[in-house]
């Protein structure tokens, strides 16, 4: 993996010495060596991970012609049968990198290629007879990349770390701001910075000068249901995901994989120890203090493939250490999770530079209990009409209530309770407009608040199921915020992540199924269950699900409140948005009852993030 930003300026509106300080933010993205390609003005700028052709794959890199350059950031998995297409086409190579299959590709097929690319993948091409730039983003953006406008010049990073050091990028996206307290995430295509974009995934644009915006064209989506789609056999997909599994271990650096101890890890493990000649290397996490530690199965699954598995304690994870974490981010991300994904890449990278990973599985087989809940929709209580108005009536927002308030909501209104952290609710600890000073209501629109996954569901129709609810969470939880933590933390410690639930060959053949055959009689994820009890111990298969369960009240009440503490004072003297009282109300009660904590973590992780920084709202 890597790390890159292209200049696309006809006069110095960046100049070089501030273009090389952007690019060195990256240097955990591709700590192994940098480059720079300038011609007049156009400056393209890389950081890189070496993982494939370790020898001649340095970027950026010129088409045989010398017309194109690329800066690219990703693995493309089928660039061997890319090579020989091209091969016998006569296209001749002077590397065995996948980038320069790429950029051959461009120079052969056009803007078609990206289509032909199975992977992970965001880039930039420069055109330097039409004076013209291509960029891309892999199907469910994997990998990211950012994009603005400033003084008629393009500016294109993989991430928002440039910008730190780029005039003119201090303010703070107020309604950006609003999705991360919703979310836990910021959606695509905003960031948390005014006027720079995320390009959503599968998604392409070109761009000349004296152009506006560019006009982004998605040359990918989710399938819609096929209702004639038919569900894998056992052994088609196996055979499916030992070829996934196969072509995302090719590598120059060695191997690993995190494993859990879950159902998706412990398959990838059992299909990868196929491919490698030496024992597999695995690593996991485990939480003393957890109330489910899955740390024994992990080694349990170890043990029965015979991998060299290491093991972290997650607990040493202190105060300073979160905050600084917290500074490194590009953006602010409020999944606790990150914590410990970031602690298991960085134990990781001491090992290999490259780790499989099972994310995806949930999301693309039927994983979550809440799929379960829109196959059977229940009927609201009557009069919740008149209890909303009746609280929203009321200045003070009285404890307790919110057990009662969420039996009042249609099937509609529910899923949005369900699935953000704060909304337009008046019930405590989920109020969103007491969270925030009144004066900042309108800049975070607060009444819109769950409109950014409103608008993804809009595109699959209004039927309210879990077909639709699958197909969004691909462009919103999992795209948003498991790949983006997962990218964040491992790129933190120069360890490239790959996923190989979300190969192309995977979400070709099960993304058209439709819920009620990846669901069957309320069993979730039931394929994936029928090929676990082939391969795995009935330990794996043969439980409830579970992710990193952090314990963010209690650590937010103990050992992580003095971190807290600092944060809250340094915010109610240089960030307006919040309403402290409120705040302080979470603390208090978690520090009583250790049940509101997760509530304060998103504005606690916000505000880490701009002290760290010279930001503002």
């Amino acid at each position: 993996m890597c790390g890159f930003v292209a200049f696309i300026q006809n006069s110095p509106v960046v100049d070089l010495d501030s273009a090389r300080r952007a690019v060195n933010t990256m240097i955990h993205r591709g700590p192994n060596a940098g480059g720079e390609w300038r011609e007049q003005d156009v400056c393209l700028f890389h950081r890189r991970l070496s993982i494939i052709d370790l020898a001649t794959g340095d970027q950026p890199m010129q088409s045989g012609n010398q017309r194109y350059v690329i800066v690219f950031n990703g693995e493309i998995y089928n660039y061997r049968e890319l090579r020989a297409q091209l091969g016998d086409e006569g296209v001749r190579f002077k590397t065995r990198s996948d980038t320069e299959v790429i950029v051959e590709g461009f120079r052969h097929w056009g803007e078609s290629v990206v289509g032909r690319l199975n992977g992970i993948f965001a880039f930039v091409i420069w055109d330097r007879q039409e004076r013209r730039v291509f960029v891309a983003r892999d199907r469910l953006g994997i990998k990211p990349l950012s994009w603005t406008i400033k003084d008629g010049a393009l500016i294109v990073t993989s991430t928002l770390e440039p910008f730190e050091v780029l005039k003119g990028f201090k303010d703070v996206d107020p309604v950006a701001v609003r999705d991360l307290l919703v979310f836990d995430y910021i959606p695509s295509p905003r960031t948390i910075l005014e006027g720079v974009r995320k390009l959503e995934p599968g998604c392409q644009f070109a761009w000349e000068f004296g152009e506006g915006p560019p006009t982004i064209t998605r040359y990918w989506s989710p399938p819609d249901e096929n209702v004639n789609a038919t569900p894998p056999s056992s052994e088609e997909l196996e055979e499916l995901l030992d070829r996934a599994i196969a072509r995302q271990m090719i590598s120059d650096v060695p191997v690993g994989a995190f494993l859990s101890g879950g159902i998706d890890s412990s398959l990838l493990v059992a299909l990868m120890v196929r491919h490698s000649a030496k024992p597999v290397r695995t690593f996991s996490c485990a939480f003393a203090e957890s109330a489910v530690n899955e740390s024994p199965i992990a080694e349990l699954v170890a043990r029965q493939f015979q991998t060299d598995h290491v093991v972290l304690q997650a607990e040493e994870i202190g105060g300073n250490a979160l905050l600084s974490l917290f500074s490194t981010l590009d953006e602010p991300l409020a999944d606790p999770a990150l914590i410990p994904t970031y602690a298991l890449s960085k134990m990781t990278g001491l090992h290999v530079r490259v780790a499989l990973s099972g994310d995806g599985g949930d999301e693309v087989f039927g994983g979550y209990p809440k799929y379960l809940q829109s196959m059977n929709p229940r009927r609201a209580w009557p009069l919740g009409s008149q209890l909303d108005s009746v609280l929203r009536s009321v200045s003070w927002r009285p404890r307790g209530m919110h057990s009662l308030y969420w039996r009042t909501l249609s099937a509609h209104d529910l899923y949005s309770w369900s699935n953000s952290r704060f909304g337009d609710f008046p019930v405590f600890p989920k109020d969103l407009r007491q969270l925030i000073d009144p004066a900042h209501h309108e800049r975070l629109q607060v009444h819109s608040f769950f409109s950014p996954w409103q608008e993804k569901a809009d595109k699959y129709g209004h039927s309210w199921n879990a077909d639709l609810f699958m197909r969004v969470d691909l462009e919103t939880y999992l795209t948003e915020n498991c790949l983006v933590k997962t990218d964040r933390a491992s790129m933190l410690a120069s360890l490239e992540v790959r996923v190989p639930f979300l190969d192309e060959m995977i979400l070709d053949r099960i993304l058209p199924l439709s819920a009620d055959k990846k669901i069957i009689n309320g069993e979730l994820k039931p394929l994936l269950k029928q090929l676990a009890k082939c391969l795995l111990p009935p330990d794996v298969w043969n439980r409830p699900k579970h992710g990193f369960d952090v314990p963010v009240p209690n650590w937010l009440a103990g050992k992580w409140k003095p971190a807290l503490d600092k944060v809250l004072e340094w915010g109610e003297e240089h960030v307006g948005v919040f309403n402290y009282s409120y705040l302080r109300r979470l603390q208090k009660e978690n520090e009583k009852n250790r049940q509101t904590g997760r509530y304060l973590w998103n504005p606690f992780v916000l505000l880490a993030w701009m002290m760290s920084r010279t930001v503002k709202i």
